[in-house]
């Protein structure tokens, strides 16, 4: 019975149109700051970025150099039509160098909540993709400012 279960499993699993890809950006950069200032210039971005940082952030380990947190945009889908989206970002930092990466995007349909990788992929994951690569410009932009910034 067990083995019969395994491979009904590995059937379903293997059956085409049901096992997708999941939509993952990575971005990683350069840039010259120690590792603590990173993850606090990160914690300032994520607080001044979003409404309230309380429920973005999930976790915030500075000794791992980790921030996970949930985010919310709009994406225009198609001419007119705006759908809002939500995503998790995980900053990770080390001395000099910071990876962000966006996951588990989902669209807000009329009719409830719609994984992106059951959209138009084609068409709605470039979108995507651009939208959180400004996000990532918009974070280099704050950590530049940030790293000229005169202490006062």
């Amino acid at each position: 019975m067990k083995r019969r279960a395994a491979i009904v499993a590995l059937v379903v699993l293997s059956a085409p149109g049901l096992a997708q890809d999941a939509f993952v950006v990575e971005v990683i950069r350069d840039f010259d700051m120690p590792r603590d200032r990173l993850f606090d210039t990160a914690l300032l971005w994520l607080a001044e970025s979003s409404r309230s940082s309380k429920s973005v952030i999930d976790l915030k380990d500075k000794e791992l150099g980790t921030i996970i947190g949930n985010g919310t945009s709009t994406l225009g889908i198609a001419w007119g039509v705006n759908v809002p989206m939500s995503f998790k970002l995980k900053i990770e930092v080390k001395d000099n160098k910071y990876r962000l990466t966006f996951s588990q995007v989902q669209l807000n349909f009329d009719y409830g909540l719609k994984p992106i990788e059951q959209s138009n992929r084609a068409s709605v994951e470039p979108k995507a993709r651009q939208q959180f690569e400004e996000m990532a410009a918009s974070f280099h932009a704050y950590l530049t400012a940030n790293a000229k910034a005169k202490a006062w």
